[in-house]
């Protein structure tokens, strides 16, 4: 589970974001993903490696990002900071097992008990990130590791929420993408789900985090089960996506 740091070098996952136009401009075409770690904010530190890449009007945009992914826990809550987005879809996936009970002693695939609560993703980012994909699995009977090569190799930024939710891991989708939907999200029926706070802090691009913003983003986290969120380095400047976590995780 992110143990060790890998690289992509085919054009798969996020990789495969304008990969022949990127080989024939001298790119190397290869894309970093870094382990995890244990930590807290202050191990939020960038990194030198390529995480994410692509053309526009005919020059290659490399964006580096995270050293380390990192795993804490605020307010009590569960917590993962990590680069692109798609990332979620383990972290998600990670967390909803440990739910599942196992299909046989010894065996880490498992399933999702009849009577539990579903599971419904506030998803606050300026993309829906539901297009479609055509890979496909079945979080009832994946294992983790066939499930972090999906993340990795079989889904990107763009479509892994409609994967996860295909797969099981999820049953349904809030979508927060804008100011007005944020300050005016209806009371959520935490009797009937359990609710994952999913962040993209490309969310406040080119804006500022309001002390509304903040409220209510502390109200959703007291009433969370899992929170995941990404830097989106492609889409946001990495030292201003590090201070909005800090603001709104403060």
């Amino acid at each position: 589970m992110y143990k060790s740091w890998i690289y992509i070098t085919e054009p798969i996952g996020n990789n495969e974001f304008s990969y022949s136009e990127r080989i024939a401009l001298w790119s190397v075409g290869k894309i970093f993903v870094p382990n995890l770690i244990r930590g807290s904010l202050s191990d939020l530190e960038w990194g030198s490696e390529i995480s994410f890449e692509e053309v526009m009007n005919g020059k290659i945009i490399s964006c580096t990002w995270l050293k380390n992914f990192v795993h804490m826990t605020y307010k009590g809550v569960p917590t993962y900071i990590f680069d692109n987005h798609n990332h979620a879809l383990f972290f998600r996936y990670r967390h909803t097992k440990q739910l599942m009970a196992p299909l046989r002693k010894g065996d880490e695939r498992g399933f999702i008990s009849e009577d539990m609560k579903p599971f419904a993703v506030i998803h606050i980012d300026q993309h829906a990130d539901t297009k479609e994909n055509k890979n496909s699995f079945n979080a009832k009977y994946a294992s983790h590791q066939e499930v972090l090569n999906f993340t990795n190799c079989a889904c990107n930024v763009g479509n892994f929420i409609t994967s996860a939710k295909d797969a099981g891991i999820i049953d349904e989708v809030i979508q927060i993408r804008t100011d007005y939907a944020l300050h005016n999200m209806q009371d959520l029926d935490f009797q009937k789900y359990n609710y994952i706070l999913d962040i993209d802090v490309d969310f406040w691009v080119k804006k500022e985090v309001t002390s509304q913003d903040i409220e209510i983003i502390q109200k959703l986290i007291k009433n969370s089960c899992l929170i995941t969120i990404a830097t989106s380095p492609y889409f946001i400047d990495q030292k201003e996506a590090i201070e909005i976590i800090k603001k709104i995780l403060q």
